[in-house]
């Protein structure tokens, strides 16, 4: 009401600047809440800020607690739950103040990049990136900034621990950054810092993918396999052995593996003197009465 008793409309910024004082907290949702965001964006014809700039460096809540901000165009609800949570311990005396960033975003979530907890993090690291959304290699040259932005979401998903950009198939456009949009387009074009690591991570990739995926052919074997030379799948009709340069590789591996075993008894390599191996006789029967290969099938009675 106004001063005569007459009804009038309270602004947003006359009511923050009435309640922001005594509040035991003020905390800001949203990436334009917390940074502008896209109302903030170049031009701004409507002068719109975040709470943090609005109500300077110097505010301190009635209970001398600064700005925090939770950003995120939409914001994960989870974050803002967790974090009222634990600012309400703090202020009814069950624990400690949080921790909070320079920016004032909690630090337990937003101390980490996407990228480091991103599903196609493991494609960066060797130097596979997607040529177009579907792909499931690593996005950063289709427009993703994943590595130099702080969110949780490709840990935490969107909705109840589901979904999150990455998980689902986007690229991450820093929504939950202060430079939030201004700095991050135009959107889905490669980032131009991106190219130094991706060009590093290809040399590195083209070096650790064969390793990767001869020591994974060794591993997808049994030790009887590698002794009859023959993998018994009914699926592994196209399937090669390993040859000669395979098996000198594997050899030198298993060597590396077994170094310095301890508990590793002299004698025969394992497997040839296990009791279930037909490496000595193929043709001699288990105390079962079966012979490798054997037909298991019945005739009528």
């Amino acid at each position: 009401w106004g001063r005569d008793g007459e009804l009038r409309t309270v602004s947003t910024d006359e009511w923050i600047a009435r309640l922001a004082p005594n509040a035991a907290a003020s905390i800001a949702i949203g990436t334009c809440a917390t940074w502008g965001g896209i109302p903030a964006a170049e031009g701004n014809v409507t002068g719109a800020m975040s709470l943090m700039d609005f109500l300077g460096k110097d505010y301190r809540s009635a209970f001398g607690v600064p700005v925090v901000n939770i950003p995120g165009c939409a914001p994960i609800g989870d974050n803002f739950t967790e974090t009222v949570a634990a600012i309400l311990y703090f202020l009814q005396g069950f624990g400690p103040l949080p921790e909070f960033d320079d920016l004032g975003r909690p630090a337990w979530l937003f101390g980490e990049t996407v990228h480091r907890h991103c599903v196609r993090g493991a494609y960066y690291e060797e130097g596979t990136y997607a040529e177009e959304f579907g792909d499931p290699e690593c996005l950063v040259e289709i427009g993703c900034w994943g590595p130099v932005v702080n969110c949780n979401i490709t840990s935490r998903g969107a909705i109840n621990h589901v979904g999150g950009c990455m998980n689902a198939g986007g690229a991450c456009i820093g929504c939950t950054m202060p430079g939030f949009p201004d700095k991050f387009t135009p959107f889905y074009k490669k980032p131009p810092g991106s190219t130094a690591s991706t060009t590093a991570s290809r040399l590195l990739g083209s070096v650790i993918r064969p390793l990767r995926r001869v020591t994974n052919a060794h591993l997808n074997r049994e030790v009887r396999w590698d002794l009859h030379g023959d993998t018994p799948s009914g699926w592994a009709h196209h399937k090669t052995e390993p040859n000669v340069v395979q098996d000198v590789v594997h050899h030198f591996y298993d060597r590396l593996r077994r170094s310095n075993d301890t508990a590793r008894h002299p004698g025969e390599p394992w497997g040839k003197r296990a009791e279930w191996t037909e490496a000595r006789d193929p043709d001699r029967e288990t105390d079962l009465g079966l012979r490798p290969g054997a037909d298991l099938s019945h005739e009528d009675s």
